[in-house]
């Protein structure tokens, strides 16, 4: 029960947030839109890395083939958006099925170093086909056509959505065999549940979710370059739920808060800022290996006795 009151206070959170941004408007309105996009792919690092045990860390591929489906699509050869996003979203959800066969009898850390591999190919491709892709200069795009204020609450509701649509599945007879391969991945193939099947669907599910992001991402920002999807970009992401706390809902929200919104209060370090996360995230691990939610919430716990008791 405890931890369905946090989910949902989490969802409702977001919700409010998004709200009370969209009338105070501005630079502000503008963040909060771009924080729930990374909060689509800190959910999905939560899903597949974290809940289904998948050491797949090539989120910023999976995020760049819907961003870059999107733009190209629509902009080099005059696709509607809608259809560019599509077929988008869906190579998203091939690339990373793919994936996941080509790499299904290897184990753990080589999978993990393949798919973070991919990540540091991908702008090399994209560099290299910058007659279409734009490379390191990038390709502007100029989205949907609608307002700002409509575009932010549809950003607001489909990130509501998705992250009822983890709790919900996770919950689902589905969710709770991935959690027991994640688990125990020989025993579950021991009582004869197709494990191999499953994870297809997981890495089908995470890449599907993850170009939704990237599509909604490009439209949001109005650009892309191979720069914005670099390495490090699947780094922050796979760190996301694991800085706030992979063991509760709202871990992957306060990782994205950290993460994302540290540029902005430490703007005098903006130079150095890769280093000081790379710092930040080898504390956390080395010293609040909970992450930061369950640490927080040990704290509140202990202050809460301490006062109880006086």
């Amino acid at each position: 029960m405890k931890n369905l009151y946090k989910t949902v206070g989490t969802i409702i959170f977001i919700f409010l947030i998004g709200l009370i941004f969209l009338f105070i408007g501005g630079y502000y309105k503008w963040l909060v839109g771009y924080i729930f996009l990374w909060i689509i792919q800190g959910y999905t690092a939560w899903f597949l890395y974290i809940k289904c045990n998948q050491p797949f860390v090539g989120y910023s591929v999976t995020m760049g083939i819907g961003a870059y489906g999107t733009i190209i699509l629509s902009v080099v050869y005059n696709w509607p958006i809608i259809i560019a996003i599509i077929l988008s979203v869906f190579l998203s959800m091939i690339v990373a099925i793919l994936f996941f066969l080509s790499t299904s009898r290897a184990k753990g850390f080589y999978v993990t170093m393949v798919s973070f591999l991919m990540a540091i190919l991908f702008p090399k491709i994209i560099d290299a086909t910058r007659e279409i892709s734009g490379g390191r200069s990038g390709l502007y795009f100029k989205g949907f056509d609608i307002s700002e204020n409509v575009f932010f609450i549809l950003i607001l509701l489909i990130t509501i959505l998705i992250l009822v649509f983890y709790s919900w599945f996770m919950k689902t007879k589905i969710g709770q065999i991935l959690t027991l391969i994640s688990e125990n991945d020989n025993l579950t193939k021991a009582i004869g549940i197709n494990t191999f099947r499953y994870k297809i669907l997981a890495y089908g599910i995470a890449g599907f979710i993850s170009a939704i992001g990237g599509a909604l991402y490009v439209n949001y920002i109005g650009f892309v370059s191979s720069i914005d999807l670099n390495v490090f970009t699947t780094v922050y992401i796979a760190f996301m739920p694991i800085v706030g706390g992979s063991k509760v809902f709202y871990g992957p929200l306060l990782g994205v808060l950290f993460i994302k919104l540290t540029p902005d209060i430490v703007r005098p370090l903006e130079r150095y800022m890769d280093i000081f996360l790379g710092i930040s995230f080898l504390s956390i691990m080395l010293f609040l290996p909970n992450g930061l939610g369950p640490t927080f919430e040990k704290l509140f716990k202990k202050a809460k006795y301490t006062i109880v008791r006086k």
